[in-house]
């Protein structure tokens, strides 16, 4: 069996090759978190622009056309509504409410008491 120390010496050989192995792999980790912030930041520069091109003209057929597909996300363009107009007029919103004159809504339910037993009959007319 072998020693404590033994089992140590190993453990670090062990260690040391895991080590040897994760670098590359850390290297190109950081490069790639760089990149990808690089393009996260390049794609909202390209996103405003191409919303730019569309304002000044350009359908998205032609964009694509010479080579610019329609970004991934499109940045948000501000309503050019007026606050009145965004809003919805009141016939339409008071539509989707519950009309309350309805019987189905002002007729209470009945609660009824239990059953009874008909009264047998005798054979004699009443």
């Amino acid at each position: 069996m072998p020693s404590a120390d033994e089992i140590v010496q190993r453990m670090k050989a062990l260690q040391a090759n895991r080590e040897q192995a994760i670098g590359p792999l850390v290297k190109v980790l950081a490069k790639r978190s760089a990149l990808l912030e690089e393009l996260a930041a390049l794609d909202a520069s390209y996103g405003k622009a191409y919303v730019e091109a569309e304002g000044a003209g350009w359908t998205p057929e032609e964009l694509a056309q010479l080579g610019a597909d329609e970004p991934v996300r499109r940045p948000r363009v501000r309503s050019r509504r007026k606050g009145s107009a965004a809003k919805k007029p009141a016939d339409q919103s008071s539509s989707a409410a519950p009309q309350t004159d309805s019987p189905a809504v002002t007729v209470p339910t009945q609660v009824l008491p239990p059953t009874q037993p008909a009264p047998v009959a005798t054979g004699t007319p009443v």
